[in-house]
């Protein structure tokens, strides 16, 4: 019997092990580095879109307002950012503006309803998700003319629907799952050298409209309100990546090994490890034995580098053997720690 659990926790094991990456998603293309129509009035990143692939009965107006650029957040292992930035098109400050969605340009007034980022679903311009990030990170420079200016950042999750992005709004409003609406002031003069900043935004909880995670909708314009600023305004994007917060459940098994010295660590982690922006070494995993509850003086009994759920294999050293002690697991990155287990 004990034989047959043991069987089915490893069944388990495994199924989380694979369940991870599915069950914790990122917008594609989020560090930037794949890009379409190179070099053409038609270039986009991947999976992200901007003026040029709008819907609208004005898109024809519209100009070329992102590249590829080669300026990287600091630390990057990249070669490539997004650069958005703003024009003047018949007199008009166009914002520039960049989304995972579908841009629609529905009006001739910068700030009409029907001007707005959007969720299309069964098609390139959307991105599904099965659960709501605890936050978005990104790195981004905003360089403008003038010092009041404000950037924007916008990222809904919502429900199934061809959700909207509105000038201070959003729409179905009962589809909304969780958002994030942040706005951050200029980094620089046009004039002066790239200053990156890396933002941790948290998303606001809107479970109380509703609790079906199912697309997220993320936005990037140089100016937080439509037709301000002024022409020349630009923004640099790179390496968005959402955050999980992680969880970490240890099993410790030494019964069924036939060696008292030897026990049988299985660690589960999910969530967000060595979050990839923050350029940090790979997670460790580490199990520790003392003789005390208190955990004074522990000492290491193995070791390793890991971001996902798997397990490790330790010996006791002698003096642990066939005696009352105490085990625990701990990660570097993210700081976690497991409780304390006894082993006789």
């Amino acid at each position: 019997m004990k034989r047959l659990l043991f069987i089915l926790l490893l069944l388990l094991l495994s199924f989380v092990m694979i369940a991870q990456d599915v069950d914790f998603i990122q917008i594609p293309n989020s560090d930037f580095e794949l890009w379409n129509n190179i070099g053409t009035k038609n270039e986009e990143p991947h999976a992200w879109h901007s003026f040029k692939s709008s819907t609208g009965p004005f898109s024809y107006l519209l100009m070329q307002q992102i590249e590829r650029h080669t300026a990287t957040r600091p630390g990057s292992n990249g070669n490539y950012s997004v650069h958005i930035f703003s024009r003047s098109i018949v007199g008009i400050t166009a914002n520039g503006n960049v989304t995972n969605g579908r841009l629609n340009a529905g009006s001739m007034f910068p700030a009409g309803a029907k001007n707005n980022n959007y969720t299309q679903r069964d098609s390139e311009f959307c991105t599904e998700i099965n659960r709501v990030p605890d936050s978005l990170t990104v790195w981004v420079c905003l360089r403008t003319k003038k010092e009041e200016s404000y950037g924007r950042i916008m990222s809904y999750v919502h429900a199934d629907a061809d959700f909207v992005c509105l000038t201070g709004g959003w729409e179905p409003y009962e589809m909304l799952c969780a958002q994030v609406e942040f706005e951050f002031p200029r980094t620089a003069s046009t004039e002066e050298e790239m200053n990156w900043i890396r933002l941790g935004l948290p998303f606001k909880d809107y479970s109380h409209l509703c609790k079906e995670a199912r697309y997220i909708l993320t936005s990037f314009t140089t100016n937080r309100r439509a037709g301000e600023g002024n022409a020349g305004d630009e923004m640099f994007i790179d390496d968005l990546h959402l955050i999980y917060n992680p969880t970490l459940e240890v099993v410790i098994r030494n019964e069924e090994l036939g060696v008292k010295s030897c026990i049988d660590v299985q660690y589960y982690i999910e969530g967000t490890m060595s979050t990839p922006n923050l350029n940090i070494p790979s997670n460790e995993v580490i199990v520790k034995v003392s003789s005390n509850e208190n955990f004074k003086n522990p000492i290491e009994i193995g070791r390793v580098v890991s971001d996902k759920s798997g397990n490790i294999k330790c010996y006791l050293p002698d003096e642990f053997v066939n005696k009352k002690c105490y085990v625990k697991v701990f990660t570097t990155n993210y700081p976690m720690e497991s409780r304390t287990f006894i082993i006789h």
